[in-house]
């Protein structure tokens, strides 16, 4: 019996999540994490500008309903982010030329929108197989939301971290990046 308990543990922070996935309404491209958590419409978390439109500070919401006829710099857009192979980046989509970029100090890490660069911690690396996205400048830390979620107006929300990523439970770490 403890040996099952241990495996399970572990399966958490090194396997694939295993609870729900999310019933993303927003249209595509958008990077939501695998797991819907306790997201209560089971839209999911995607990443999100920090506030209504855009913002310097990123984190994750709610992923949004689609807003049908509006043009790209909509604000009811800002949940929605791509992923480009080519430049590693994490780029978005209603406010071109911007990019996610993580800004590290000790003991505390937070995510900027910042117009795209070469800058080292603007580049990413999303594995496919175990579904995480990873900083470049040291592939061992990974991209992960708070455990707690926060009311948001209608909606809810987390803050994005950084963090280890063989410490990190595979529910908080685990994304999905959904092309156009």
């Amino acid at each position: 019996m403890r040996l099952a308990i241990i495996s399970a543990a572990l399966l958490g922070a090194t396997g694939i999540a295993g609870a729900d996935a999310p019933k993303v309404p927003s249209e595509a491209p958008y990077i939501v994490l695998s797991d819907n958590q306790d997201e209560p419409n089971g839209y999911g978390f995607c990443i999100d500008t920090y506030g209504p439109g855009r913002s310097d500070l990123l984190q994750t919401h709610s992923c949004k309903p689609p807003s049908e006829g509006e043009p790209r710099s909509y604000e009811g857009h800002d949940t929605r982010f791509e992923y480009n192979t080519t430049t590693m980046q994490v780029v978005s989509y209603p406010f071109e030329g911007f990019c996610m970029q993580a800004l590290v100090a000790t003991g505390k890490s937070e995510f900027a929108l910042l117009e795209c660069s070469d800058h080292s911690r603007q580049k990413f690396i999303y594995n496919e197989a175990d579904q995480t996205l990873r900083l470049n400048e040291d592939k061992a830390i990974c991209v992960a939301v708070a455990a707690e979620t926060v009311p948001a107006g209608p909606w809810v929300k987390r803050p994005l971290t950084l963090g280890t990523c063989d410490e990190i439970d595979a529910s908080l770490k685990q994304w999905k990046v959904v092309s156009q």
